[in-house]
């Protein structure tokens, strides 16, 4: 096997899982614009048109009626039907990414009515605004001079405060990024400084900013923090491209004020397709969860791309993990982000992940496999961390129908793009990686996006929508409950063992469908976690250069139970002739190795060959594989 150069364990810079709005640039939509009657003119002459207002990619009834939020595929729609309550309530999903804009229709309450979003944290650094001291002076201290410039007002906020020292600083469009997402208020540049004045009230400290640029606070109301503000305060700038939030924290008794904002769009395309209810004020059009909460962290800095690193995800778990456990509410985590991987089961985020999930083994965690595909070993980090649940993905029928209303529907097949395992055997499963979803105002046209970013999601609102379900008849699950419950359900991705030749690589355990996942864990089946390596490092076998000589005919792999139900006994059986194995094995009680033999011979042809060896407890052979051994040479 080729040695590639293992990834330092210093801190990395993290890209966002590569995402795309629309179809490919050759068929994508041209977002209509919206004719606006131009004003009366003055003396005779035309005043200029205002811009017209960008209207979506495909009227929202439209795509409702079109299925353009795939949930068929994994039998949604059929379960949402059958279990109207089993839709996500109770279950809280953290949304880790580019951010979650809260003034977006499908993103305010849930199937009950409830407040969809309970809580917006910035642990990206990207909107901390640098405070300093001041004093209002002027006749009667009406005036509050912030970054040189005098403002009026200041008695405004006198009104408020309770404390002596005032805090100043401001909010500049231009480190933010391009527009229109920089574009806060809407006005066509990213060039304004909008003053902001911080003052501590009977309820916390909370944020005055001269939204209207008119250089006073008078008309200005203030802003509390979102997790505190009662009525999870907000505010929208100009024609309100997007919506702002306040997050506060202390230093010594000095407040740190970071300002929540969505400058990419795609997190809040993300938690749409987990979680949203009625989308764009549609009755019915919903995500995949429409009863669950969202918490929205983001962990990325838009204005560089989407970038993020360890420290930033490593926060927003153990905020979520601590925001949930206070609420008595079940946790699922999605982080549609990732990079590519050098070396499989060597990056130090996939540890940090796996650390966390062992520490939260109620937790599901859904990441996207990658958009590297279709190349063999082609799965980013942290999709190949162990513990997590790694979604591929699939083109949707609906994405791909022929206008006419009596063509039938086509059938979901893998998106092309979506990554592939070799060294690492994963992804656990494919669903839907296309979605017409909530975008922020300044993002309006490109409801559409698609990518692993986008699959991801529909596997943390299955998740979801089976802890509801299972939580309403008192049943407690563990995460490895879950993730076995979707892997077991499973259905071939149309043209497996066809025409299309589908592998373990290609689309893991296949399809899950959520009725045979539901029905599997009210049989009482028990999840297991176990972690592989085959030989030193990589989860899985992959003999990229094939075998080294004639005597190169052995695979040992090491299997260490993690989590879940321990089996007291192992049965193998390879999918292949080429590979053989023990018919049984007794676990150790730290690691098992496990020798798997190839048969040389049979590689006679030019190609990959690939096999998998599936371990099962033979105390509930229908529980599905506890583990697989997965082998690959080219």
């Amino acid at each position: 096997m080729n040695q590639r150069r293992p990834i330092p364990s210093v801190a990395i810079a993290f890209l966002l899982a590569a995402c795309a709005g629309g179809p490919p640039s050759a068929q994508r939509p041209t977002p209509k614009v919206r004719a606006a009657p131009a004003p009366a003119g003055v003396a005779g002459t035309p005043a200029p048109a205002p811009p017209a207002a960008p209207e979506p990619s495909t009227p929202p009834a439209e795509a409702f009626l079109e299925g353009l939020m795939p949930l068929s595929g994994t039998g949604v729609d059929r379960f949402q039907t059958d279990h109207p309550t089993y839709d996500g309530r109770g279950v809280l999903i953290g949304i880790l990414d580019s951010g979650v804009d809260p003034g977006v229709p499908g993103l305010i309450v849930t199937s009950t009515g409830a407040p969809k979003i309970l809580d917006l944290r910035d642990f990206s650094g990207e909107g901390k605004i640098a405070l300093s001291p001041v004093t209002p002076s002027g006749v009667s201290g009406d005036t509050v001079t912030v970054a040189g410039k005098p403002l009026g007002g200041a008695r405004r906020i006198a009104r408020l405060a309770t404390g002596t020292t005032w805090y100043a600083g401001v909010l500049r469009e231009l480190s933010l990024g391009k527009p229109p997402a920089a574009d806060l208020n809407g006005n066509g540049n990213n060039t304004d400084v909008f003053p902001v004045v911080v003052v501590r009230a009977t309820d916390g400290w909370v944020v005055f900013l001269d939204s209207n640029l008119d250089g006073s606070f008078e008309d200005e109301q203030p802003l509390h923090d979102y997790r505190e503000g009662g009525g999870r305060q907000t505010i929208a700038l100009g024609t309100k491209p997007l919506t702002l939030a306040a997050n506060f924290s202390e230093d010594h008794g000095v407040p740190v004020l970071d300002l929540y904002f969505e400058t990419l769009g795609h997190g809040t395309h993300v938690a749409g397709i987990a979680a949203g209810h009625n989308l764009y004020n549609v009755a019915g059009f919903d995500g995949v969860a429409p009863g669950a909460q969202l918490l929205g962290l983001k962990i990325a800095n838009n204005a560089r791309g989407g970038i993020s690193v360890h420290g930033s995800m490593q926060r927003a778990m153990e905020y979520a993990a601590r925001f949930a456990a206070e609420r008595n509410l079940q946790l699922v985590l999605n982080m549609s982000f990732g990079v590519g991987n050098e070396f499989e089961g060597r990056a130090a985020i996939d540890s940090i992940v796996n650390t966390f999930l062992r520490a939260h083994p109620d937790v599901v965690f859904t990441l996207p496999a990658g958009n590297d595909g279709p190349g063999l070993s082609t799965i980013g980090f942290p999709a190949s961390a162990d513990l997590a649940l790694t979604a591929g993905a699939l083109l949707p029928g609906p994405f791909l129908r022929k206008s006419g209303p009596r063509l039938q529907l086509a059938p979901d097949i893998l998106a092309w793009f979506s990554s592939r395992g070799a060294e690492t055997a994963k992804p656990d499963l494919v669903v839907p990686g296309f979605a017409y979803s909530t975008v922020p105002r300044w993002n309006t046209g490109d409801e559409v996006k698609y990518g692993t970013s986008m699959a991801a999601p529909q596997a943390a609102g299955l998740a979801a929508r089976l802890i509801s379900a299972l939580a309403q008849e008192n049943r407690p699950l563990a995460a490895a409950d879950v993730m076995q419950a979707l892997r077991a359900s499973t259905t071939p991705v149309w043209g497996a063992g066809g025409g299309g030749g589908m592998s373990v690589l290609d689309e893991g355990a296949g399809v899950p469908q959520i009725e045979r996942a539901y029905r599997w864990l009210r049989a009482d089946h028990q999840g297991s976690t176990y972690v592989v390596r085959a030989g030193d490092s990589a989860p899985a076998a992959f003999r990229r250069d094939g075998l080294a000589d004639p005597s190169d005919t052995l695979q040992v792999f090491h299997v260490a139970h993690a989590g879940g139900l321990r089996a007291a006994r192992f049965t193998l059986a390879s999918d292949v002739p080429w590979l053989s194995v023990p018919a049984a094995v007794t676990p150790n009680p730290v690691s098992t190795d496990i020798t798997v033999a190839y048969h040389a011979a049979a590689f006679t042809r030019p190609g990959a060959y690939t096999g998998t060896v599936v371990a099962r407890n033979p105390s509930d052979t229908l529980a599905g594989p506890l583990f697989e051994l997965v082998n690959t040479v080219v």
